[in-house]
């Protein structure tokens, strides 16, 4: 049974997008030499071997050596990966099959001996047997969905050059990601390697496709879906979705994009959502419950879908163009993800998805994580965006004392976001909130000079955040960052809670979120404000 089906809209539309999804970058700044003809292409003959099988060739060669380099780790989950342990039977041949002499400087970088010889074709398998992730790739008689770091070596100095991408689908098996502007579209055109790999794609005999357009945009649903679903569910969570985009496009305007996938895995094993330029991919192990007030995915697609602007455009300075040899240390993820990770609790109630009860209750959670998990007196919350690459998903071969040395930048930054944004309704009386903010961070970074080939402006650094923070506040705010966020010193939400006639219940195990039955106009301003996001 075929369920891949688009909309009309997305039919209309098909013809113009076949070029891609809209991206205008920087002009590309190469090391030095000229661009290549660099082609990928994928193929996927024998699922049930977990085995893609990957070709490269490159043209226009001048050069005694080239490297290839396989990434160490993939943007969006900070730990080292070491994808190479997963490539095998590696082989470098002319195009007219003589063989090419390579070797490996270490172990995720082949240098090939090309003197005398104007192109090449490289080609090796990769094994991809993983539970679904935003970092791994998997292949098996159910589907394959990949990752680009974890299948794509790039050519070394040439990051910048356009690249090409064939699949080579299963008999009757499907593609979408989010470039793909037609139904089982099998040919791609990337800017440069960045974006090939920042293109998740999902290739299956079956899945479901909706669109609907929000500020102009063409927004798909993909869901391969691990069991059954009504007409009902689905108009359900397609509505939902909407909802989302209708209103986290409200806090700083639509993206500069043409067309926006979610790709949704449910129903199976792994769990995990992941930020791209043009998609997303969000895989939830909860099989759909028509019962359930958010169904299986929708939250992660609240935290997602806010990434289109924060981390993928608005971004910290690490963080595009990538360096892929070697993780990142990178101490603006409190904002990147915190700052995520409120607004999508604070979305699901602001779009209409939950009600008021349980927007407070998942406020109180993060209270009363930032202020009492033990881990928040040892590493502040720009050390703990620092490290990530020691937590996000990183592998541990000896025990370590998380619990007591770690607090998640996920949480200590939505606890930093939730006071701040309380804060500014305050002392602006509602004028202005969070939101102002970011929208001058983006002035501070999307829109000044490009930096590089990758994307339009530069990234921000902490002195950014401040300083954006201060304008929105109307005050300055430097001893409460050096105290809050490069240390280690709770937040006051009492008082920030009191100026919106908001209480903070601690008598429970867990934590609430009590409204003070007789506010004050400027309390009750602030109040509704914070809890619809709109302004006075």
């Amino acid at each position: 049974m075929l369920r891949y089906r688009l909309g009309p809209v997305a039919l209309a539309l098909a013809g113009a997008l076949s070029g891609g999804a809209a991206f205008a970058p920087a002009a590309a700044q190469h090391p030095g030499s000229p661009d290549y003809s660099i082609a990928y292409d994928i193929a996927m003959p024998d699922p049930a071997s977990h085995l893609y099988h990957v070709r490269l060739d490159v043209g226009g060669l001048a050069a005694d050596t080239i490297a290839l380099q396989m990434p160490v780790w993939s943007p969006g989950r900070y730990a080292p990966m070491f994808f190479a342990k997963n490539v095998q039977r590696f082989s470098v041949t002319t195009p007219d099959g003589r063989p090419v002499q390579w070797d490996r400087t270490d172990g995720s970088r082949w240098r090939l001996h090309v003197t005398g010889v104007p192109a090449v074709r490289v080609e090796y398998l990769v094994y991809a047997d993983a539970p679904m992730s935003g970092t791994f790739s998997v292949l098996d008689t159910i589907h394959a969905t990949w990752n680009g770091p974890s299948l794509f070596m790039y050519v070394e100095r040439h990051k910048p050059d356009p690249v090409t991408l064939h699949v080579v689908p299963p008999a009757g098996w499907h593609i979408i990601n989010g470039d793909a502007a037609s139904p089982d579209q099998t040919d791609y055109r990337f800017e440069n390697y960045d974006r090939l790999v920042d293109t998740p794609t999902e290739v299956a005999p079956e899945f479901m496709v909706d669109s609907f357009t929000v500020d102009g945009v063409l927004y798909r649903t993909m869901v391969h879906h691990n069991g059954p679903t009504t007409p009902d569910e689905r108009s359900r969570f397609v509505g939902d979705v909407r909802k989302i985009v209708t209103y986290e496009n409200s806090v700083f305007g639509p993206p500069p994009i043409r067309m926006y996938t979610f790709l949704f895995h449910i129903g199976f094993p792994g769990g995990d959502g992941m930020e791209h330029l043009f998609s997303t991919q969000i895989a939830d192990r909860r099989p759909r419950v028509a019962g359930d007030s958010v169904l299986a995915g929708v939250a992660t697609a609240a935290h997602e879908y806010f990434h289109v602007w924060n981390v993928k455009r608005v971004r910290p300075m690490l963080l595009g163009p990538f360096d892929y040899t070697r993780e990142r240390y990178e101490p603006s993820l409190w904002v990147a993800e915190g700052w995520t990770q409120y607004y999508g609790m604070m979305a699901l109630h602001r779009a209409g998805i939950t009600g008021r009860a349980q927007m407070l209750s998942a406020a109180a959670t993060i209270v009363q994580s930032n202020l009492t998990a033990p881990g928040r007196k040892e590493t502040s919350p720009r050390m703990a965006s620092f490290e990530a690459p020691f937590w996000d998903q990183a592998g541990q071969a000896q025990p370590v004392n998380a619990n007591q040395i770690f607090f998640s930048y996920y949480y200590a930054g939505a606890g930093r976001a939730l006071y701040l944004d309380l804060l500014i309704r305050e002392r602006t009386h509602d004028r202005r909130a969070l939101d102002d903010a970011f929208s001058d961070l983006r002035k501070r970074s999307w829109y000044q000079p490009d930096a590089s080939y990758y994307l339009q402006g530069r990234g921000y650094t902490e002195a950014d955040v401040e300083a954006a923070v201060n304008e929105a506040a109307g005050t300055n705010l430097h001893d409460w960052f050096d105290r809050c966020v490069g240390g280690t010193d709770d937040v006051d939400f009492d008082g920030v809670l009191a100026g919106a006639g908001l209480r903070l219940d601690r008598s429970g195990p867990r934590w609430t979120i009590e409204l003070e039955p007789n506010p004050t106009p400027d309390q009750l301003r602030v109040r509704n404000g914070w809890l619809t996001g709109t302004k006075g």
